[in-house]
């Protein structure tokens, strides 16, 4: 006897029309019509609840339903995998955010380094429009620019922060990047150079232009060029040190 005409028993023995099972159970008629001619199947909770509501073992309920049975073995085997499924995106969701709280816990001491050291970064339009964003700091005429970076990026790579110096649109602008290398704008090109001023790895392939630039900043206005250099090297040491 499979569960429709169980259900048909059980209803009948209680002296039950198809509404007053329905009404038990919050389905429509029809749906108790259609278990009852096989065109479907209660849920596996309905079935709990028909077991409760009549007290009849599941096992009497469901003994000889070849195909209930075989619907239940397979939810088991959907559970298992549903479950399992769920646990690993449970794990890799936890992973990601316990990566990204850490990244975030350390990206801001990073940046508190940068603030520290007198840095400022502000929303206004005016402060965006002349520093593109970066964390700035000015001091006699001269902007030092920190960027700001996607959180993960410094976590992931350990690398330091970038700084620029720059007074004028272009006049004077050295970066010391994450290595602590020096490169000074020629506009047009750069150059490489070392903390005391001095030109590294000194190429033959300059324009008059450049050449002529190179000499006016590395010798001409040496002076004022170390000034700025020095004060970067040392804001360089403050936010990465």
């Amino acid at each position: 006897m499979n569960i429709g005409e169980k259900i048909i028993e059980i209803r009948k023995e209680r002296k039950m029309t198809q509404e007053d099972l329905a009404k038990i159970f919050h389905v429509t008629r029809q749906t108790v019509s259609n278990w009852e001619h096989e065109k479907s199947y209660p849920d596996l909770q309905t079935i709990i609840q028909i077991s409760d509501e009549f007290n009849i073992s599941l096992d009497k309920l469901l003994k000889e339903d070849i195909q209930m049975v075989k619907k239940i073995d397979s939810y088991k085997k959907y559970k298992k995998v549903f479950w399992g499924v769920g646990i690993s995106i449970l794990s890799i969701v936890v992973c990601v955010v316990v990566y990204l709280a850490v990244c975030t816990v350390q990206h801001n001491k990073m940046y508190d380094k940068v603030i520290d050291a007198g840095f400022k970064k502000e929303l206004t339009k005016d402060f965006i429009e002349k520093y593109q964003g970066y964390y700035a700091l000015t001091e006699d005429g001269v902007d030092y620019l920190v960027e700001p970076k996607a959180i993960g990026k410094y976590e992931l790579d350990n690398k330091n922060f970038v700084l620029v110096a720059r007074k004028g649109e272009q006049d004077i602008t050295l970066m010391i990047d994450e290595n602590k290398k020096i490169t000074l704008a020629l506009y047009p090109g750069q150059i490489e150079i070392d903390q005391e001023g001095k030109q590294v790895n000194v190429t033959e392939n300059m324009t008059e232009e450049q050449r002529k630039r190179e000499n006016e900043l590395l010798s001409e206005r040496k002076e004022e060029l170390m000034t700025i250099l020095h004060k970067a090297l040392e804001l360089w040491e403050a936010i990465n040190n």
